[in-house]
């Protein structure tokens, strides 16, 4: 019997926009990149059996992680006939071959924006984004070592995850329907330039499917009014009444105006006012259009490692004390 396959898609693009201009987010250059991916590799070989089916991306991130391993045990790793383009649909179509491949768990190097395009080529993946983009709020940053180890297990089937994530369907773009994974924010500016959102002015309205009290971008904002139940998006209207002191990006704290939130259940959708002319999806501006749609839609499954591990985890004896345990 073939041994799990875990997909792995790494994206050499992320972490490099104009955030890094008008706050203080970090580069993730390419040779952290390929660090944290080695030391994926090796938190994978710690766990059961698996075999690597990667996309060959244009940096050459996994075949530099590869080279850095070569005295390290991992587990093998092939790649996907797909040439790579340099554009966001690499990480789409490679997405869509790994599901077809039949990947126990896709997991993704670099930021919101990666895994949107993730979920647009895989819609039901069961996912594990490793944190190397600007604004990470979809799960809280981990080791890759220990991402590994898990990754492991899941495609093993020796864990289960529970958590599905709601995303966001938005209609009325050029190239049909998008996807957005933590918002979709309705801006009064007509041009999409350096695509990132960083001033509040430009605000019109937001829908906001996931947030995390330690997030940045959007999801900062809607922190503000509590969590949002599972299934379920915050609507938001700006605009004078409530002033939100927000983290729109790493070292940007600015004060949003809200006028008014609710919330949206599964099923439902949100139709922007005719002040909105770009729609932002994930922190960057995409659909340029007045008449977008979005609607709360189910998303993948989303591997959370620390809940992971603390359901597989076995107490330690006498004769067994590592921190990692199998069944």
């Amino acid at each position: 019997m073939s041994p799990p396959i875990v997909g792995l898609v790494a994206n050499p693009a992320s972490s490099k926009d104009i955030r890094r201009l008008v706050g203080l987010a970090r580069v993730v250059d390419v040779e952290e990149k390929a660090n944290m991916v080695a030391r994926f590799l090796a938190g994978l070989w710690a766990g059961p059996p698996t075999v690597v089916v990667a996309f060959d991306d244009a940096a050459g991130l996994v075949r530099r992680a590869v080279h850095l391993t070569r005295s390290t045990e991992t587990p093998p790793v092939e790649f996907l006939p797909l040439r790579p383009e340099g554009r966001e649909a690499d990480t789409r179509r490679a997405a869509a071959l790994l599901a077809e491949a039949g990947a126990g768990v896709l997991v993704t190097v670099g930021g919101d924006g990666t895994v949107r395009s993730a979920v647009e080529g895989w819609p039901a993946a069961t996912l594990l984004p490793l944190a190397a983009g600007t604004n990470n709020a979809i799960v809280e940053p981990s080791e890759p070592t220990v991402a590994g180890y898990v990754a492991a297990l899941v495609a093993a089937g020796r864990a289960s995850v529970d958590r599905t994530l709601t995303v966001l369907k938005v209609s009325g773009g050029p190239d049909g329907p998008a996807v957005a994974v933590v918002d979709a924010v309705g801006v009064r500016t007509r041009w999409t330039g350096a695509r990132a959102l960083w001033q509040p002015e430009s605000f019109v309205e937001a829908v906001v499917a996931n947030v995390r009290t330690t997030a940045v971008g959007m999801a900062s904002v809607a922190a503000a009014f509590g969590p949002i139940p599972a299934g379920h998006a915050r609507h938001i209207v700006f605009g004078p009444g409530t002033q939100v002191r927000a983290i729109l990006g790493p070292g940007l704290v600015t004060d949003v105006d809200v006028a008014s939130t609710r919330l949206i259940r599964r099923g439902e959708a949100v139709s922007f006012s005719s002040e909105t002319r770009v729609v932002a999806l994930d922190g960057e501006r995409r659909v340029v259009t007045p008449t977008s749609k979005v609607e709360v839609d189910r998303g993948p499954r989303l591997v959370q490692v620390a809940e992971v591990l603390e359901r597989t985890r076995k107490p330690a004896s006498a004769e067994a004390t590592t921190a990692w345990t199998e069944e």
